[in-house]
């Protein structure tokens, strides 16, 4: 029983921490020119535009997102397979890969807005 509660606490330290990282996401002032979406100031980059800090601001904000979004998944599957729902888990870990590959293309932007 003691092992389920240390389990509980750090999925509890996961789930805020990935809340976190959403509320700076959500909540800081975006980098695109006008009252575009947060990432569309990375989409609209080119490799020529060197140096281009909104944009690198857009490809931060994908990657933390992506963060974030791996965090909770996590959480989330964490709690169905403690709490005895090992099929929906395992379906919800299957969805980690959506996040991975938000944070490759947030990593691609950065490296695009930045060199």
């Amino acid at each position: 029983m003691n092992r389920q509660k240390e389990i509980y606490q750090q999925v509890g330290v996961l789930t805020a921490i990935g809340i976190g990282l959403l509320a700076i996401v959500l909540l800081t002032p975006n980098g695109a020119r006008h009252t575009e979406a947060f990432y569309q100031a990375a989409l609209q980059t080119t490799w020529s535009d060197l140096l281009d800090y909104s944009a690198a601001w857009s490809s931060i904000k994908i990657i933390l997102l992506s963060i974030s979004l791996f965090l909770l998944i996590e959480s989330a599957g964490t709690v169905l397979s403690m709490r005895k729902y090992r099929s929906l888990a395992i379906l919800v870990f299957f969805f980690q890969i959506i996040p991975c590959a938000a944070l490759f293309c947030g990593g691609y932007y950065l490296l695009k807005s930045l060199f």
